[in-house]
């Protein structure tokens, strides 16, 4: 099945793709493979958002961009770094280490909030072009999963990574899904996966093993999230939002009100819960996701991910790069 038509929905953009890197080694980086400085890349495509030390907040997005702000996302500053790929994800495992992937199995590391990155890991493999999600336990064992059943894992902080086969998750009839989101849920210490066509799993070790939970959707899911009482969330396709209070076992409907592919959620100052999506979805839920609120946005922009601000904003990002929203402005119109 072609690649961009499995992806539909989701906000990524299909890079171009060279030859293979060998070896476990950083690749060697050359002029042109480092991201070009743009004018104007906070108002670029954009796919996730964190916080670093000192409230710094690091944004990744298209042609290698990763932009840093110091001032709660009021200017913005692009580090140039070692890749022109589309960067889709970003984890810091604390205030200074973290790390960013994206298409061409592309893994950058920080350990300088940001400031600057150094390639771990690249492969320009057509079959599995591109990584969507990663996630550490601890500063040595990590994993990041991408297309068609892309699976990597390290435990030397990234220094070297590790193709795994996962051969619990493979559909006899079409093979590997996409895996675009992991999620921890602390209370159990499971680990929850979301996939393409409808695949959910867990894993009772932190990774090493996964086994398929029953779906209640054929859909693909985007995001998977836990949250703090417990309960666990996976969004994805056409609107359709899921809860579970038994880690998997069953799955409630959420209705939405909307039929837009939703991408991601974060949990934003006193509990409240954002999911954001295509043509300018946004719900927002005070009850952990058993009801939700859509606000459309009226430029109709697709978002990719957001961050709350203790100064009780909300930093959206997406098509048109960073949009600032007053938490006191998400209501239902």
């Amino acid at each position: 099945m072609n690649f961009a038509k499995r992806v539909s929905g989701l906000i990524i953009l299909l890079a171009s793709i060279g030859s293979p890197v060998i070896g476990a080694e950083a690749p060697e980086t050359t002029e042109n493979q480092r991201s070009v400085e743009a004018a104007k890349a906070s108002e670029k495509l954009l796919m996730d958002i964190k916080q670093a030390a000192n409230n710094r907040l690091v944004a990744v997005g298209e042609r290698g961009h990763i932009l840093v702000s110091d001032d709660e996302g009021s200017s913005w500053r692009q580090v140039i770094v070692p890749t022109q790929s589309l960067l889709t994800r970003l984890f810091f495992i604390d205030e200074k280490v973290g790390w960013a992937v994206g298409h061409k199995q592309v893994i950058l590391k920080t350990e300088d909030a940001g400031e600057s990155w150094s390639v771990q890991y690249q492969n320009d493999n057509l079959d599995q072009p591109a990584l969507f999600d990663i996630w550490f336990r601890n500063s040595r064992n990590g994993i990041a999963t991408g297309a068609y059943g892309l699976y990597l894992k390290t435990d030397d902080g990234g220094a070297t990574w590790e193709e795994v086969y996962q051969d619990s998750l493979e559909d006899m009839e079409i093979g590997f899904p996409h895996f675009y989101s992991i999620a921890h849920e602390k209370k159990s210490g499971k680990l929850f996966m979301a996939a393409e066509l409808g695949m959910l799993a867990v894993s009772d070790d932190l990774g090493d093993s996964w086994t398929r939970i029953e779906s209640p959707y054929t859909g693909s899911f985007f995001n998977i999230q836990a949250l703090p009482n417990g309960h666990v969330i996976a969004m994805g396709l056409r609107g359709h939002l899921f809860r579970t209070t038994d880690l998997g076992v069953t799955w409630q409907e959420i209705e939405t009100g909307t039929i837009s592919g939703l991408q991601r959620s974060v949990l934003l100052p006193n509990h409240k819960l954002l999911i954001v999506g295509s043509d300018g979805t946004q719900l927002i839920s005070d009850d952990f996701a058993k009801s939700v609120k859509l606000i459309q946005r009226p430029d109709r922009v697709h978002l990719a991910s957001a961050i709350g601000l203790a100064s009780s904003k909300v930093l959206v990002v997406g098509t048109n790069g960073v949009t600032q929203v007053a938490l006191n402005q998400v209501q239902n119109n």
